[in-house]
């Protein structure tokens, strides 16, 4: 053997020798993980329904990791504070963030020099919470169906009004979306808050619009507003006789916001697949399910892959109307 060949087997022999340590040390290392308390911030609103979602997935968390979880909100800028701060946070598995999809899917495309990239400053956990959502209109509104709202419309364009909880918030993208999608124009109303978007629709002074339902419920039960449609992939256990925008065969059209548990990138992804695991196992629970569909919320049972694909896929599909509608932030 010439020493050229001597020369290459020793560095192929070193490189593997250091993988097998790095690896053996990462596993170790894994193995190790959780030593001590972990945190969670959270870029929402302290009170809110999803963040007693997290308190409540927080404390359950904890149980299961055998570990204290300790919960901070820092809501400012629709919880892009949250999210800069999550991003820049040791990659130790001890510092974690949770994030709504309006955050990492919205806010990058309405916010200038929004100091992190949702797709490559964080890993994607597990999901949190969904907000099962519906369209819904003031109770007089003459259509009864959501195609018999989208004839008027279209008979009428710009006659028509929708409230939102502001300029770029998420009902104001989400309606932007139906619209494209089902061709008809109706005018934005924007409001400071999605209650207040409520009240006027139930008020009667603004046409319909898209809401989480917890929100809708209590208008609902008191009859100041009717419900069209239910906005995610399937019914909503509390509305089982509400066929979704699918089933009445207006396209594809998916609204359902969500709340998901994210990790600074560079986070071993053994500790990645532990939380998820965990997560994944307390959402499976009956009784923990029950609890959310109390608040009007739901669960969702996805991979860490499969979920990095979905913020990717909302990422895109939002900037593009973002752009196309030309929708800005208050």
């Amino acid at each position: 053997m010439n020493n050229r060949s001597m020369s290459w087997r020793r560095n192929v022999l070193r490189a593997a020798a250091g993988l097998l340590l790095a690896s053996g040390a990462s596993t170790a290392w894994a193995q190790a993980w959780p030593a001590k308390p972990i945190s969670i911030l959270v870029g929402l609103q302290a009170g809110t329904g999803s963040d007693v979602a997290v308190r409540t997935m927080a404390e359950r968390l904890g149980n299961a990791l055998k570990q204290p979880i300790a919960v901070e909100n820092l809501p400012g800028a629709s919880g892009l504070l949250a999210a800069q701060r999550g991003a820049k946070a040791a990659p130790d598995g001890y510092s974690l963030v949770v994030l709504s999809s309006a955050t990492v899917t919205s806010m990058p495309s309405l916010t200038p020099n929004v100091g992190f990239d949702p797709l490559k400053d964080l890993v994607p956990i597990a999901m949190v919470a969904t907000i099962p959502s519906v369209f819904f209109v003031r109770s007089d509104f003459p259509a009864k169906t959501l195609p018999e709202l989208v004839a008027i419309a279209k008979a009428k364009p710009g006659s028509l009004t929708y409230a939102s909880g502001g300029n770029g918030s998420v009902q104001h993208v989400g309606m932007e979306v139906f619209k494209a999608q089902s061709g008809i124009d109706m005018v934005h109303v924007p409001y400071k808050g999605s209650v207040q978007a409520t009240l006027d629709i139930a008020g009667g002074r603004v046409d319909g619009g898209l809401q989480g339902l917890s929100t809708v419920l209590p208008f609902l039960k008191d009859n100041r507003v009717r419900v069209l449609a239910a906005t995610s992939e399937a019914r909503t256990p509390l509305l089982p006789d509400t066929p979704t925008v699918k089933e009445l065969g207006l396209g594809n059209f998916v609204y359902e916001p969500w709340t998901a548990l994210f990790a600074p990138a560079g986070t071993p992804k053994a500790v990645v697949d532990q939380l998820n695991a965990a997560v994944r196992q307390i959402s499976a629970d009956a009784a923990y399910k029950a609890k959310y569909e109390s608040m009007g919320l739901g669960t969702a049972d996805l991979a860490p892959d499969t979920l990095a694909r979905m913020v990717q896929v909302e990422n895109a599909g939002n900037a593009k109307i973002i752009r196309e509608r030309n929708i800005r932030a208050d």
